[in-house]
């Protein structure tokens, strides 16, 4: 969706494993005052590697370009639900099913400028996160680690510019003041792909029925991957924009260089296949959709050396998702 998103999913990967959400070509950009300035992690702008559009059917008469228009100054605050269900095994041990409790959280984007060529600048901030819904079967524990987790991202801010396309043009991250030294490492993570995690509209004219594919390659969590996003335009009234996506993510085999892996310890990625769909609901006047719905299953397999001469062990995760959104915006 949004690069906002992204950065929404980048937190979860704390849950299970990387995730790719459906995205929706729509951006936008805004000043920011910094909290502490050393947490200014800067974006650095596009490069070659920006994602590929590939025009498959440009839909029925009459058509016409999508391009983003937002107006300046409308707060658009965005609840955004994740509900997860993961299993894993080893070798030895395979665990049922776990159902992770929903992840829920709340941030706010404004768009400041938008240039005479159509760029368009905007800020985001997280403002909450929280766990929802049944908790009863999830451990004291477990559920003071998966809070905590998220609580991490509240105060989080961005800043970004993007083309009235959708391509990301640079940017920059500011942590909240103390923000640990985790959370900085994945957004420097984050940040080395961020043209990668954009899905611009293409550039052709297109109707009701139209459909598009764009294919990126990031390296994400210290792995390269291969995303694939079908769009099809299924209604466009008024400015109003319906779209259905469905999503394809690969992983050749690779060796994994994570921040998060334990000093000394080394990972390999076996497999990775995800496949998911979903709706979306905009305004070409807006930054984010007012409504959007997808569901996500993957596959992975990953073995792991915890070092000092330890047994290599095998990990294979099952994991499906259903992910929310709604949107809201007052000036």
């Amino acid at each position: 969706m949004k690069k906002p998103l992204f950065l929404a999913a980048l937190f979860l990967v704390g849950f299970g494993g990387a995730i790719e959400l459906p995205p929706v070509s729509l951006r936008a950009e805004t000043t920011l005052v910094a909290q502490q300035q050393t947490n200014n992690l800067s974006v650095p702008a596009a490069s070659s590697k920006n994602p590929q559009v590939e025009m498959l059917n440009p839909g029925a008469e009459p058509r016409q370009q999508l391009r983003l228009k937002p107006e300046i100054n409308v707060k658009e605050t965005t609840v955004m639900t994740v509900k997860m269900d993961m299993g894993t095994a080893t070798a030895d041990r395979t665990l049922p099913a776990t159902k992770v409790p929903a992840a829920v959280m709340t941030f706010e984007t404004t768009v400041t400028k938008i240039d005479t060529n159509g760029d368009i600048h905007y800020e985001f901030a997280y403002t909450n996160a929280d766990i929802a819904g049944d908790t009863e079967n999830t451990p004291p524990a477990a559920l003071d680690a998966l809070r905590s987790a998220l609580k991490t991202i509240v105060g989080v801010k961005g800043s970004f510019i993007a083309d009235d396309r959708g391509f990301y043009k640079g940017g920059n991250f500011i942590l909240p003041e103390g923000g640990d030294n985790n959370l900085k490492q994945m957004l420097v993570q984050m940040s080395r792909s961020m043209e990668q995690l954009s899905s611009p509209l293409p550039a052709e004219a297109v109707g009701k029925g139209a459909q598009w594919r764009v294919i990126s390659e990031p390296n994400f969590m210290g792995m390269n991957l291969k995303n694939i996003a079908t769009y099809e335009l299924t209604d466009r009234e008024n400015g109003n924009v319906s779209l259905n996506v469905s999503i394809e993510q690969q992983a050749n085999p690779q060796n994994v260089t994570s921040p998060q892996l334990p000093s000394g310890a080394t990972a390999t990625l076996k497999s990775l296949v995800a496949r998911g769909q979903g709706t979306i609901s905009t305004r070409l006047d807006r930054l984010m959709p007012f409504r959007g719905t997808t569901s996500i299953s993957s596959n992975s397999e990953m073995s792991v050396k915890p070092g000092n001469n330890a047994q290599e062990i095998t990990i294979k995760t099952q994991m499906s998702m259903e992910i929310t959104l709604e949107s809201k915006s007052a000036r």
